[in-house]
């Protein structure tokens, strides 16, 4: 039993290193990845590594092709629409199920975060703002209490951090963003559980349609 905790926490580490090589962009979209140089430069066998890729394919982060082998999966139109469809699906239902519960202590910790959120705004701290917004969702997300639909809606969450910089980098993504929460949270003191499910539904695809436009803006100019 304890040589297979140690090989499970093993396992885990070597996916969440991996996962942030690729989130901060060490590894790019497209880029081969070579197990034995993973196995070398971590000093592990092949065993945890080829469990941790089998984690990061079915995350979505790696591909496996025949004879090709393993590499970075790319970013692709089709990924950006199936994910962020999916994404903004079940994070309503997430949403709707946490205002129904109507946790007080949950409200009050998004109100506090959200004034948290508009100060940075102010001072355009993206990354302090970022962080805000992450711990909101969270809180959010968490008061749903339904612990597959919040491990599912996670998966999909590190799929779309990839996506983060562009998102991020959008003009007016800030005073958007803190308008979204600001409605969800009237929606919630006002336990109106299909409107907050609702407008996270559509903040989410706004996020998608705005990026799949900017992405074919910068494609045309390459032209």
């Amino acid at each position: 039993m304890e040589n297979f905790i140690k090989h499970k926490s093993l396992v885990e580490q070597i996916v969440q290193g991996m996962e942030k090589k690729i989130l901060d962009g060490a590894f790019q979209p497209g880029e081969r990845i070579i197990e034995s140089a993973i196995c070398e430069s971590l000093g592990v066998s092949r065993s945890p590594v080829r469990e941790a890729f089998r984690i990061l394919e079915s995350e979505g982060f790696i591909t496996s092709e025949a004879r090709k082998g393993i590499s970075v999966a790319l970013i692709t139109t089709e990924e950006i629409k199936d994910i962020y469809l999916i994404r903004a699906n079940i994070e309503a239902l997430a949403v709707s199920l946490a205002v129904e519960k109507q946790n007080p202590a949950v409200l009050e910790k998004m109100k506090k975060l959200h004034e948290q959120m508009v100060r940075v705004a102010e001072n355009n701290n993206i990354k302090a703002y970022f962080s805000a917004n992450l711990k909101f969702h969270e809180a959010l997300i968490g008061a749903c209490e339904n612990r597959r639909l919040i491990q599912l809606i996670n998966t999909f969450v590190k799929q779309t951090m990839r996506y983060r910089l562009e998102v991020l980098s959008l003009p007016g993504w800030i005073d958007s963003s803190v308008e979204a929460h600001r409605a969800i949270i009237e929606s919630f003191e006002a336990g109106d559980a299909e409107e907050a499910g609702l407008l996270r539904k559509n903040t989410i695809l706004s996020h998608m349609e705005r990026l799949l436009q900017n992405i074919k803006e910068r494609e045309e100019n390459q032209v």
